[in-house]
């Protein structure tokens, strides 16, 4: 049985400590930008102006935009603890716990995990970044990314992280050889909902690397 888990560890980027974005670098020296920080740099101008409408009418929203941050950041280590079987919830609040138990009948449809909190790369589009998880969903080998979110979401909200765990796909096909076709977004919100999205990564391929040649088109030195 083919070992995916030691060909990405072998290859595993560094993430590097910068102001302006996730950006890694490689064991030979080549530094890339995350996907997200891509995605977030090429976002639509009504996307970009919204972010900027909300925070010029939320006199909180450092706050939470810090708690947002804190509980995904908490909700995703419950995960990996739970899927590693080293869980203890004592550590924990009761918000990320609330989301951990919210989405813990999808957290069942995962088996045989191939890596967790997984940086990778992409020399073809020099890209990188770090996926959630990687493992069968159904059985089926998938990227998959948690969300924690304050109310319930619509396809259309997810069309970013679609064309982000896509990325996470051919990064992995790069390194290993294997075609990971399936991508799953599972969404727990404050609401007391829970959401999963599936999709194929073939309809977000394309518009993936326009967004890749786009950034690099715009941000050359």
């Amino acid at each position: 049985m083919v070992n995916y888990t030691q060909m990405l560890k072998i290859r595993e980027p560094t993430l590097l400590d910068r102001d302006d974005g996730h950006w890694y670098q490689t064991k030979f020296d080549d530094v890339y930008p995350s996907i997200s920080t891509i995605l977030s740099a090429t976002a639509t101008d009504d996307k970009k102006n919204g972010l900027k409408h909300w925070k010029a009418n939320e006199p909180a929203h450092e706050y939470i935009t810090k708690q947002s941050q804190h509980v995904g950041t908490q909700s995703h280590k419950i995960i990996e603890d739970y899927l590693s079987s080293n869980l203890s919830l004592e550590e924990f609040d009761l918000l990320p716990i609330a989301h951990f138990n919210n989405l813990k009948p999808y957290l069942e449809n995962i088996s045989d995990v191939t890596c967790i909190e997984q940086r990778m790369y992409s020399d073809k589009l020099k890209v990188a970044g770090t996926s959630d998880l990687i493992a069968y969903y159904n059985g089926e080998l998938s990227i998959i990314d948690y969300k924690t979110k304050r109310k319930p979401q619509i396809d259309d909200y997810m069309y970013e992280y679609y064309l982000q765990t896509t990325c996470y796909a051919q990064m992995f096909h790069e390194v290993t050889g294997q075609k990971i076709n399936q991508i799953v977004i599972l969404v727990s919100s404050e609401k007391n909902t829970r959401q999963e999205f599936i999709k194929t990564c073939d309809a977000y391929i394309e518009p993936m690397r326009e967004r890749i040649e786009n950034y690099y088109l715009n941000n050359l030195a």
